[in-house]
């Protein structure tokens, strides 16, 4: 699966249902999302069953984390609906560099939650950092990383501050204490 077939799938949503907020799209897709308080290295999963989606989220993780993992999750059933029907996914078991599920569903993520225009506008208007662009945007290194890849990928001139890691959700913290 290509780069540019993720971004058109994450901007096809974002038109239909009029929100980059995957909270609300989980919800108008009628997916069902529960948070978990007891998981301890697992950040969320997805998985299929009696015609349903379901979608954990731990929910000791701050907000903004809690976003992204939605957001990963979500890009899971977009993108990887016939895998999820024979087996759920957890973050424990596809967090893997080599694993293209969860590259793409990091992908889809970053190009859901993370506006080109917004990303362009604040990378040209500071010229700054990673750590001082992320702070802007409220958003992590990797996540940024994913997004600066996808831009990229469809021609658009940012640069790129480090090697992209499918593994970021798995083990990133902020480099900033209050994100947006």
């Amino acid at each position: 699966m290509s780069r540019l077939y993720v971004y058109h799938k994450a901007a096809g949503l974002i038109r239909r249902y009029g929100t980059r907020d995957p909270f609300e799209l989980l919800s108008a897709m009628h997916v069902q999302v529960r948070f978990y308080y007891d998981l301890t290295h697992t950040k969320g999963f997805t998985r299929y069953m009696l015609r349903q989606y379901f979608v954990g989220l731990n929910g000791n993780l701050p907000l903004y984390e809690q976003r992204i993992v939605a957001a990963h999750e979500l890009g899971h059933i977009v993108l990887h609906a016939q895998e999820l029907k024979t087996a759920p996914l957890f973050d424990t078991a596809v967090y893997d560099k080599r694993s293209s599920t969860e590259y793409e569903a990091n992908l889809f993520a970053a190009d859901l939650l993370l506006p080109d225009e917004e990303v362009m506008d604040t990378a040209g208007a500071s010229r700054s950092d990673l750590d001082s662009l992320c702070l802007a945007l409220g958003t992590t290194p990797g996540l940024m990383n994913f997004k600066l890849r996808s831009m990229r990928s469809r021609g658009i001139d940012v640069p790129l501050p480090f090697e992209c890691d499918s593994r970021f959700l798995s083990r990133e913290t902020l480099p900033f204490p209050n994100p947006k």
